[in-house]
């Protein structure tokens, strides 16, 4: 990628994450210019990127701070892109760890998802207090489309819409056999209840 094909995907990246925009739907198409890229103060990050990084590295570098909620490029940092590339490639590795922190404490697989009262379940918990990952939330969002159950039952406004069109979001880019999870998952809950 050229400095200005960043720049471009850098916007239409930042439209998926904080917009309705949906990145697949458009194919990363966004209606920037030369000219206004040339006028921008940041143009040298772009520049940077396209030289130091592949064009699948680019994206990686870019969504991986985008989940993280960081939306100008000159915070963007690689610090944040390793540890994401440490999580995707531990992936299955993590997932079982942090299914097995969300089962230590309950006797019932089902509790990790009622709403009691309109608050937010278990597993909604766990990730805002960081004992599980993004990537576990999108894994079990493809495994058992919960989070349209969640979006009816949670009543407070601020906090689930957010996280609801995040894990929405980082969806599509997670590749990850569905099968292969829904087995895995379905052997760490025999096991551990």
């Amino acid at each position: 990628m050229n400095p200005f094909e960043v720049y471009q995907n850098y916007l239409a990246l930042k439209l998926h994450f904080t917009t309705d925009y949906d990145f697949f739907k458009y194919n990363g198409k966004v209606s920037a210019s030369i000219n206004s890229f040339e006028k921008r103060k940041d143009k040298y990050q772009f520049l940077r990127l396209s030289k130091k990084l592949s064009d699948d590295q680019i994206l990686e570098f870019l969504i991986s701070n985008f989940i993280i909620n960081k939306t100008w490029i000159g915070d963007f940092d690689k610090a944040s892109w390793r540890d994401h590339q440490k999580t995707i490639q531990s992936l299955q590795y993590v997932f079982k760890n942090d299914l097995e922190i969300l089962l230590t404490p309950v006797e019932n697989f089902d509790i990790l998802f009622n709403s009691d009262e309109g608050k937010h379940p278990r597993l909604i918990k766990a990730y805002l207090g960081k004992k599980i990952s993004l990537e576990t939330l999108v894994i079990l969002e493809k495994v058992l489309q919960y989070r349209t159950r969640f979006d009816e039952r949670i009543n407070e406004k601020f906090i689930w819409p957010k996280l609801s069109k995040l894990i929405d979001d980082y969806d599509p880019f997670l590749n990850v056999d569905v099968k292969a999870f829904r087995m895995k998952t379905l052997v760490i809950v025999q096991e551990s209840i």
